[in-house]
């Protein structure tokens, strides 16, 4: 059992609609939680090629998903078009990490594939050889990274990528009392699950985006902590598992007490 948080506020920037397990799980070690949302998830500004995809699932070999969000929004469609979501488990299935696969396993069935590292070029070059020659659907954000669909297309597969979903950043005044909070020492660490997170806090804050430096700041898996690298801030925890479960068992080693 890690340590104990013992009323240390850790500061979550995904909602409910996020990683639930991530809340739940520091509350039972005791943390004080702040929940501040820094992103939403809007529909696609088009949803027709997703619904042609979903459409035609029996014409996919693989369906391949970088994110738990990805895996919601496209059973969901497939819910508002009168499918089951059982017509995804034909195809091969594919998940960029643990989060991504168990929302996965819990909507649909367990993936095929799961990387060992859970980075989209990690899973792309995992993919490789099996889906050289092969028709890949992968649902994705609108501003998705491209290094997956570019790493298949690499590889020899006809890549299919659709927008499932857009990421829409928090309205920035939202997000300032979190620069108030860290200014007067009430908070002990801020937690981020996505690369979008990192950016819409660091865009809210501004040129106070630096005083995230004083508290731990935990990332879910590399994507993010590179995007935490990349805004000039460092990286406390970063979990082995990358799930909320995980992460939340992590920050605890860190800041917890026996």
């Amino acid at each position: 059992m890690p340590p104990r948080l013992d009323r240390r506020t850790v500061v979550i920037t995904r909602g409910k609609a996020g990683e639930d397990a991530l809340a739940a799980r520091l509350a039972e070690l005791g943390a004080a939680v702040r929940e501040l949302p820094a992103i939403a998830f809007a529909p696609p500004a088009d949803p027709a090629p997703l619904d042609a995809a979903l459409r035609a699932l029996d014409r996919f070999d693989w369906v391949v998903f970088a994110s738990a969000t990805a895996v919601d929004r496209t059973v969901a469609r497939l819910a508002a078009l009168g499918l089951p979501a059982a017509a995804l488990a034909r195809p091969k299935l594919a998940a960029v990490g643990p989060a991504t696969a168990a929302r996965l396993g819990a909507a649909v069935r367990p993936p095929d594939l799961v990387p060992a590292e859970a980075k989209g070029e990690a899973l792309a070059a995992e993919l490789g050889a099996r889906v050289r020659g092969r028709r890949v659907l992968l649902p994705r954000p609108a501003e998705g990274r491209p290094e997956l669909p570019a790493g298949l297309a690499a590889a020899g597969a006809d890549v299919v990528a659709v927008e499932a979903y857009r990421t829409v950043p928090a309205d920035p005044a939202a997000l300032a009392p979190l620069a108030g909070w860290i200014g007067a020492g009430e908070v002990d660490a801020v937690v981020f699950a996505s690369p979008s997170a990192v950016r819409a806090v660091a865009g809210a804050l501004g040129d106070g985006a630096q005083l995230l430096a004083r508290v731990l700041l935990a990332a879910i898996g590399p994507t993010t902590a590179e995007a935490l690298r990349v805004a000039g801030l460092p990286v406390g925890v970063l979990p082995e598992e990358h799930t909320g479960r995980g992460l939340a068992d992590a920050i605890a080693e860190r800041l917890g007490s026996r």
